[in-house]
């Protein structure tokens, strides 16, 4: 039982950091935009099945793959952003609406394109570790460190950067930084795209791991709200610490009740925090 309940744990945190790192693009767009982008998730969606495509049909390499895959669904964010997102700054209602018109249009896409069949990847990294007695795919923990360089590095950059300190200056004042000089649209539009880039990356490494659906990018958009909500909107470290609380919960709990209930753990959890604690556990921690 205790080798059970750690295995969960670590697949837990796996799992919990990609929702952290959806969760993370949502943290930064919000606070620097005033929109809560729910189409992050089917940007991770076209991340996913691009990493698939580039390998499986164009024959990359994968780690080649997710590079590509990245800056296609840059790409795309830069489109949408030009297009879409910058006529809806600082309009939450907007905003909304534009992110669940994409959510119709790119699924729809997805679906013409790719079809309901489930796609796979070939094996892309054999192999398994013993860690601790518990055995697990060499794969994930690539992932998981990966995730993790990710979104510390994401972190790092926003501490102790120009680019970082001036974005955290527009989130606390946007008048007075566009008077310290700081260029206000040229920092929302990179917010944006590298918010997108970062679901990319995430539904690319998503893809190494499990099997590509048109609708996988739904349900993480779920849990990426979730998971930012619980560590408070705004706080970044906190954005990987909610989506691990999410997926290592989920984890455990699969072991007690049904795997239908997976899905009824974040919403507890959003409840507890909006009745509680309405900032989020981590608020006024950047």
């Amino acid at each position: 039982m205790g080798q059970l309940i750690g295995g969960q744990l670590l697949n837990g945190a796996i799992v919990g950091t990609l929702y952290g790192i959806v969760a993370l693009g949502v943290t930064l767009t919000f606070g620097i935009t005033g929109i809560v982008n729910f189409a992050l998730g089917v940007f991770m969606m076209l991340g996913a099945y691009a990493a698939w495509w580039f390998t499986e049909t164009a024959g990359l390499p994968y780690p080649l793959a997710v590079a590509a895959a990245v800056a296609l669904t840059s790409l795309a964010g830069l489109i949408a952003d030009q297009a879409l997102f910058r006529f809806t700054r600082n309009n939450l209602v907007n905003g909304l609406l534009v992110s669940i018109g994409m959510i119709a249009v790119l699924e729809s896409v997805a679906l013409l394109y790719f079809t309901s069949t489930p796609k796979e990847l070939h094996r892309v990294l054999p192999g398994v570790l013993p860690i601790f007695g518990i055995v697990l795919p060499k794969i994930k923990l690539v992932v998981f460190a990966l995730l993790l360089v990710a979104i510390l590095g994401t972190y790092a950059a926003l501490t102790r950067t120009w680019v970082g300190r001036a974005a955290y200056a527009y989130a606390q004042n946007p008048e007075a930084a566009a008077l310290m000089g700081v260029p206000t649209e040229r920092l929302q539009s990179g917010v944006v795209v590298y918010s997108t880039a970062l679901a990319g990356l995430g539904g690319a490494l998503y893809a190494s791991l499990y099997s590509l659906e048109p609708t996988l990018g739904s349900l993480f958009i779920l849990k990426a709200v979730e998971a930012a909500i619980l560590a408070g909107i705004g706080s970044v470290s906190g954005a990987l610490i909610g989506g691990m609380i999410l997926g290592v919960t989920e984890g455990i709990g699969s072991i007690y009740l049904p795997l239908a209930f997976r899905d009824v753990y974040g919403l507890v959890f959003l409840v507890a925090i909006l009745l509680f604690k309405p900032s989020g556990l981590f608020a006024g921690r950047r």
